[in-house]
């Protein structure tokens, strides 16, 4: 007698554990080493004997199934396995950034300016000590026309303090707003007015940004910051559109139960994040931004790693002429991570490239984790 894993689970082996990720109920199974090895003999098609119970609870669950005989398994796939290497294929962008601007006058202790490590940086408002000429609206206008065309779908206007240049954020957002499925205003919460609130009402949704609790009113989206080295909110305790951006100089004395280092970092996964994760990395893919100046960035907080400009540019042309730098970070999936690569958990983890990269020191590096491979165990 044979016992396979139904074509919607996928048996993902680590270096000493593993995990079975059910696609269909978006849950995720923790195996311990004796089931591991139990788990790869059955996809190996050896032999059992029909009364393991360990096989026949995942059998009750709907996970796996008995058979008289050897047999082949066609996994659930998502989309064309040659899609990806069609030649003169465009980017599948989903999600871009414009930096509209980089410049603020409220010098908040948590701006990228001052050097600060922050857990959800892209989320929030920055400005940095960069030269350059701002790009004009003309620029914008032509930039949101080619992400259209790239089939782009959520947008963020970001970048400092954008009401220093709210004339030009109204006018984009009206020449945007029937052009995105989603469109995102990133506002400091002392700048955030119900004159703010009316202009961009059915045109974008503000994220607000704020270091105080008190300040959050139901009904908006904010971040959240807070210093990881004093007292803060534990995450189960905030209301769904509240994101917490833990800020800190190193992350060295992060809370035990902090998500950022715990299992509870690890999400339940469906077919289309688990088709993702598997090919590219889980936050980098499918995303650019666009700085204030004209630079092509992997991410807000990748200041680095610069692309290139597009200034006097069009963005077809650009991806055409930096495909393979763009691909370096797009197909960063957790496999390509030393602590990463061996762990069952890889395709369903949470990841912050930026930050491992200011953390370590090494765009491959990994420091925000307690989870030991190589015994299976959270410490």
């Amino acid at each position: 007698m044979y016992f396979r894993l139904n074509p919607e689970c996928f048996f993902i082996k680590g270096d000493n554990c593993s995990a079975i990720y059910d696609l269909i109920e978006g849950e995720i199974h923790s195996l311990n080493a004796e089931e591991t090895r139990l788990i790869q003999g059955c996809e190996n098609n050896q032999n059992v004997t029909g009364n393991e119970p360990f096989l026949n609870e995942l059998k009750s669950r709907c996970i796996g199934n008995y058979y008289d005989s050897a047999v082949y398994i066609q996994k659930l796939r998502l989309g064309s396995p040659i899609l990806d290497y069609q030649p003169g294929q465009p980017p599948l962008l989903a999600v871009a950034f414009l930096e509209i601007n980089n410049s603020c006058n409220e010098s908040c202790w948590f701006c990228g300016t001052h050097g600060i490590h922050r857990s959800l940086g892209c989320m929030g408002c920055n400005i940095w000590a960069e030269d350059g000429l701002d790009l004009g609206i003309e620029d914008w206008k032509q930039f949101i026309d080619e992400l259209v065309d790239l089939k782009c779908n959520v947008l963020f206007f970001t970048g400092g303090d954008l009401t220093l240049k709210w004339d030009m954020v109204k006018e984009l957002l009206n020449y945007a707003q029937t052009k995105f499925s989603q469109i995102f205003v990133i506002i400091n919460g002392k700048r955030f007015t119900e004159t703010l609130a009316e202009d961009i009402k059915g045109k974008s949704l503000p994220i607000i940004q704020t270091d105080n609790i008190t300040d959050v009113i139901n009904g908006n989206q904010y971040l959240l910051v807070s210093d990881a080295n004093i007292n803060v909110p534990k995450e189960s305790t905030l209301q769904k559109k509240v994101s917490l951006d833990w800020i800190s100089p190193d992350f060295s004395h992060l809370p035990r139960d902090s998500r950022l280092i715990t299992k509870t970092k690890i999400q339940n996964t469906d077919i289309f994040r688990f088709s993702h994760t598997k090919k590219k990395h889980p936050c980098l893919a499918n995303s650019i931004t666009i700085s204030w100046r004209g630079d092509i960035l992997p991410c807000p907080m990748l200041r680095k790693h610069s692309l290139g400009n597009v200034k006097n540019q069009h963005l077809f042309d650009f991806f055409k002429t930096h495909k393979e730098e763009l691909e370096k970070f797009w197909r960063l999936n957790l496999d390509n991570i030393q602590k990463c690569k061996n762990c069952e958990f890889r395709y369903s983890c949470n990841d912050c490239r930026a930050l491992e990269e200011t953390l370590t020191g090494d765009l491959y590096g990994k420091k925000l984790c307690n989870y030991d491979v190589t015994k299976g165990v959270w410490v």
